[in-house]
């Protein structure tokens, strides 16, 4: 529920560059506030494992949703440069404290053997919240941008209430939790781990890159109506993910093959749609493979890297670590979309970038299908 609710509004941050062209900055002062931002979605991370190891989960996910609430409702007000990033650095923050925060509280509270289905129910819910806060924005854009940013700052607010009331007051995690002795995580190599990582870190960069320069190059082709037709293909995709999330916890056991297969799924999906972006047929038909592709890796990689993470009083940072190196898969994605595929006069290099970050994942699956076959 809380969760839910705070993921009806998560349009907010996707809104600071149109905020900044709004309030008429330069090119390079832009640059400047959204790689400010990107760093800070790292260093939210980093210190929502580090935080963990030290104090309540329950009261870092508090206090994200209360700093979300003050980010995003005091932003759209702002009319300096220093003051619009002083608040978009509290919001960014906040979003990347929750991301890492909130997992780890529910593996503190589900036992073992629930843990992956429980993955796969938050998954679903952040999937469902995500399609209500993309219609709120498209019905709710004709307003402008300063009724969404406090829309979503109201939906971070009612979660803070409902978590105050509902999240469990546990202080010290279960011996079933992340690290703890049930999970194996103790017996779990740094090596391995950071290895995982490294896996998710690729395919976090092809779905960025999918993500930015799909949706960017459809409305070089279709003037317009690429952002009509790109947010079809997401709706689409998060209807499916949030439909069969638990269910695909259940189906796909074999973790290796699982993530195997939906890193294969997503690299031919993206170079289809990449390659067929002028008919919406060959884009519709990428989509269903990267979504498929999603469905494996998002019921197993998680909670692999979980199960990988180094166990101790560290394990929480070590895990934030884990996603860092993930993420920054995304900066990375982020940063190639427009030379790689929006403005790309031929796709030959995108095409060799994706099977040369393909080729480098199957070698390190490859090294990893003993650690991660045990265990199953």
């Amino acid at each position: 529920m809380t969760t839910f609710t705070n993921k009806v509004g998560s349009i907010g941050l996707s809104l600071i560059a149109i905020l900044l062209v709004g309030r008429g900055v330069s090119t390079g002062e832009g640059t400047f506030v959204l790689s400010t931002l990107k760093v800070t979605m790292l260093a939210g991370t980093l210190a929502g494992g580090a935080l963990t190891d030290r104090f309540s989960a329950r009261t870092l996910v508090l206090t994200a949703l209360l700093m979300s609430a003050v980010g995003l409702g005091f932003l759209p007000f702002q009319a300096s440069l220093w003051m619009i990033l002083l608040f978009a650095m509290i919001a960014q923050f906040s979003e990347a404290l929750m991301n890492v925060v909130q997992r780890l509280l529910l593996m503190d509270e589900v036992q073992h053997a629930h843990q992956k289905e429980a993955l796969g129910w938050m998954r679903m819910v952040n999937n469902f919240a995500q399609v209500f806060s993309f219609s709120i924005a498209a019905v709710g854009a004709r307003f402008g941008l300063t009724p969404l940013m406090l829309f979503d700052s109201g939906t971070s607010l009612s979660a803070f209430i409902l978590g105050r009331k509902y999240l469990p007051r546990r202080e010290r995690p279960s011996e079933d939790s992340l690290g703890g002795p049930a999970t194996g995580g103790a017996r779990a190599s740094k090596w391995a781990f950071a290895r995982c990582a490294l896996v998710m870190m690729g395919w976090s960069f092809f779905y960025e890159l999918f993500l930015e320069g799909c949706a960017g190059r459809l409305e070089i082709l279709h003037p317009g109506e690429g952002l009509r037709r790109f947010s079809t293909m997401m709706i689409l995709n998060t209807l499916i993910c949030a439909g069969f999330a638990v269910k695909a916890t259940k189906l796909f056991t074999k973790s290796w093959a699982a993530i195997t297969g939906g890193m294969l799924l997503t690299v031919l999906g993206i170079l289809i749609a990449g390659w067929g972006m002028a008919s919406q047929i060959w884009v519709f038909g990428g989509m269903l493979l990267v979504t498929i592709g999603e469905l494996l890796v998002g019921s197993t990689a998680q909670y692999t890297l979980m199960r990988l993470t180094p166990g101790g009083n560290k394990s929480g940072f070590y895990y934030s670590l884990g996603i860092s190196l993930t993420q920054s898969g995304r900066i990375l994605g982020a940063s190639m979309a427009f030379p790689l595929l929006i403005h790309a006069s031929r796709l030959g290099p995108f095409t060799a970038a994706m099977i040369a970050v393909f080729a480098g994942q199957l070698a390190v699956l490859w090294s990893l299908r003993g650690e991660i076959g045990r265990l199953a």
